[in-house]
């Protein structure tokens, strides 16, 4: 036992004595250099440092941005940086203060009308959906929809357009890049939100279901209260105010919801009074 004691204790010491004569040399290699140099040095060491978990959290963070899918920003690393770029104009999602007398005026002559009402749209069964942290594209990370869902709301849009085909049209999102619209069918939309917009009014999600819809302030102010949604972070800086991102929908109940929201949104661009 007492051998074996010996044994370890001078392995230890051994080690130690190697570490000092390391540090030795190095203190003395470092002490030969220039003060220039040791500066140099110093910050380079210092870069090595806080540079491993900095690459380490970046890393992460894009491998969770691509997880989301395309959508918007490009899908690769000019995108993702393009996003982190855009966080100073993010805003709160949440609150309603925003949609104020001032919002309904700048959403142009109908920006006053309520298309929906309190029987449109019931208090949503909790919890809300978990969205991704990213600036965009913005997505549901839970509660996804499932493929028939999305497929019925698909066919929904696709028969909107062609029960009014002088009024909508589908065509490739502007804002996703990808995927079917429902549009304004002017390509001189004389309403200033679908200006904006290019004439898109909304979309869905293929990836989760979720969708966003151009909404008149009143309609969005409803729709988050009541649980249905949350504005795109880009809301009211580089998108129009009313543009809010509404859950996936989990049964055929909410889907109808999602209808009645989409049917709002549509009203409200194409300029309706009532």
């Amino acid at each position: 036992m007492q051998e074996t004691f010996f044994i370890f204790h001078y392995s230890l010491s051994s080690i130690a004595r190697k570490m000092i004569s390391q540090l030795n040399s190095i203190f003395h290699s470092f002490s030969n250099l220039t003060p220039r140099s040791q500066r140099l040095a110093i910050a380079a060491a210092a870069g090595v440092i806080i540079g491993i978990p900095v690459f380490r959290i970046a890393a992460e963070d894009y491998r969770g941005y691509l997880a989301l899918g395309p959508g918007g920003p490009p899908h690769n690393l000019i995108g993702w940086i393009g996003q982190i770029l855009l966080k100073p104009l993010k805003r709160e999602s949440f609150h309603t203060n925003c949609y104020d007398e001032k919002a309904c005026e700048k959403a142009g002559p109908n920006g006053h009308i309520a298309f929906l009402s309190e029987k449109d749209v019931p208090v949503r069964k909790a919890p809300r959906p978990m969205i991704g942290k990213w600036t965009a594209p913005s997505r549901q990370l839970t509660d996804m929809a499932n493929h028939s869902l999305i497929d019925r709301y698909q066919s929904f849009l696709s028969s909107l357009a062609s029960s009014s085909s002088s009024k909508l049209k589908i065509a490739t999102s502007l804002a996703e890049r990808r995927g079917p619209a429902l549009f304004v069918a002017s390509n001189k939309p004389s309403h200033p939100i679908a200006k904006r917009t290019g004439g898109e009014i909304g979309h869905m999600h293929g990836s989760d279901g979720s969708t966003h819809i151009n909404l008149a302030p009143k309609d969005a102010k409803l729709v988050l209260e009541r649980g249905w949604g949350q504005r795109h972070p880009l809301s009211g800086t580089v998108l129009y105010l009313g543009n809010v991102m509404v859950y996936a929908p989990r049964n055929e109940d909410e889907l109808e919801i999602v209808k009645n929201i989409t049917r709002a949104g549509v009203k409200f661009m194409l300029g309706e009074e009532c």
